[in-house]
């Protein structure tokens, strides 16, 4: 009899005492923001407030949105002095959210290249998005060391202007170079009937950022966005095949639809990130 009681207490011991807690199934922290162009009917300062309570890990600005109301005819881009720039830095700091990102951006020549890399310095930003010509690129490498700025190639969908959404030729390019990065919009890989899953895994090792999305339909140019895992792309899938790259960059929500309220499917679009 004792030897049988000793023998259960020895099974409970090693199924109870010494097992690891299960966490395979516990949802990964991944880093999230918004695009603000989620919000271009809206000045920055405006999008900055309807977004600051939605527990991002940071946001995207683009070029040219409205800075605000007190600052009429004012955009958001290098041109903005002095003040202007702390007034921006105080909207954010004061919303506790950080710019992570800034683009699309285009540049004319590589004496914009530098001044892009030196707003984002300034404004604490650590990459750039732009579908600058591939003959740029060197001036990105060489000013975004200067100002410890990455450069990310980002695509829309078919162009007559480059070939960037097609994920063989954007791997090609962005390969061999230190600081530019690809930055793949899988909602326009959808549009234009590219499996996200597969375009992913063509650009691994090379992902300096992601634009994240799901679309209602797939292989439909003219298709609207919806939140993630309402529509017809496998999220979960990207996710996965993310996840098996190791990648540790943004996943930015650009809702491109909805314009006059987006929040409530951005919200839904946060929440499936972070329980995911």
């Amino acid at each position: 009899m004792k030897k049988l009681i000793l023998l259960l207490a020895t099974v409970s011991v090693l199924t109870f005492g010494c097992a690891s807690p299960d966490t395979s199934s516990a949802p990964k922290h991944r880093k999230v923001a918004v695009q603000a162009y989620s919000y271009n009917r809206f000045t920055a300062e405006e999008t900055i407030n309807k977004i600051k309570d939605m527990g991002l890990d940071g946001i995207e600005l683009y070029p040219n949105q409205r800075l605000s109301n007190k600052y009429p005819g004012v955009k958001v881009n290098y041109t903005m002095n002095a003040e202007q720039r702390a007034y921006l830095k105080k909207l954010l700091a004061d919303a506790n959210l950080k710019a992570v990102s800034f683009g699309v951006t285009h540049t004319k020549n590589d004496a914009e290249v530098e001044k892009v890399c030196e707003f984002a310095k300034d404004m604490g930003i650590k990459t750039v998005l732009t579908e600058d010509p591939v003959i740029r690129f060197a001036a990105w490498e060489k000013f975004g060391k200067k100002y410890g700025v990455k450069m990310a190639v980002h695509h829309h969908t078919f162009s007559s202007s480059n070939q960037y959404f097609d994920p063989e030729v954007l791997c090609k390019f962005v390969k061999g170079h230190d600081n530019v990065k690809s930055n793949p919009d899988v909602g326009h890989w959808a549009r234009c009937g590219i499996d996200p899953v597969k375009a992913l895994h063509t650009l691994r090792g090379t992902i300096g950022s992601v634009h994240f999305k799901d679309q209602k339909e797939f292989g439909n140019h003219e298709s609207q966005p919806v939140p993630f895992g309402e529509g017809a792309m496998d999220v979960k899938g990207m996710l996965e095949e993310l996840d098996s790259q190791g990648y540790d960059g943004f996943y930015v929500i650009e809702y491109e639809a909805e314009w006059d309220n987006p929040t409530p499917s951005i919200l839904k679009c946060v929440k499936y990130l972070r329980n995911n």
